[in-house]
């Protein structure tokens, strides 16, 4: 079984279990960063552990990408997956495919400045493939793909966020 075979079976075989047992579909992921060195943080989620940090010229050391480039990368990469995924469950095999991702920003809101906004002021994303499908089944399959993306709709939609502050360590888990 090719690739492209074995993402679309897979994908079938979920919608299918998930359609008769939809309690099946509901999860949650839980990360955790822990600020260890100066304001370098180590992440944790499961068996998953990595290494974020701020540049040199923002009082970090560049032990490991910023904040920005992991919530960047988790929108590249979710679309490349989600568009691979819609594209072989319609059959497609693309010869390559990218996505670029340029989010623009004011580093002033970091810092409290001016009233400037925190956050992205504009997020791009930009789609590279090739391909020898016919462009209406491709297009179909694309737009199939963004209306599932969980990282495109948390970057284009509000999301309700809660929080809290507890003051001292965290509890221990067995």
């Amino acid at each position: 079984m090719n690739p492209q075979e074995h993402i679309k079976n897979a994908f079938d075989r979920m919608q299918h279990v998930f359609g008769k047992r939809p309690a099946m579909a509901s999860s949650s992921g839980v990360m955790s960063a822990r600020l260890v060195d100066g304001l370098r943080c180590e992440a944790r989620e499961a068996d998953w552990q990595f290494t974020i940090d701020m540049p040199v010229d923002g009082v970090g050391r560049n032990a490991g990408p910023t904040p920005g480039v992991h919530g960047r990368a988790a929108l590249a990469s979710c679309l490349a997956i989600g568009y691979g995924i819609c594209l072989a469950r319609a059959g497609i095999t693309p010869k390559s495919l990218e996505v670029v991702v340029q989010a623009d920003f004011d580093n002033r809101g970091l810092l409290g400045m001016d009233d400037v906004y925190p956050g992205y002021l504009g997020v791009q994303h930009t789609l590279y493939i090739e391909c020898d499908a016919p462009r209406d089944a491709v297009n179909a399959a694309l737009d199939e793909a963004q209306r599932c993306s969980p990282y495109l709709h948390v970057f284009r939609d509000a999301q309700p966020v809660t929080g809290q502050v507890i003051f001292g360590p965290r509890p221990s888990t067995p």
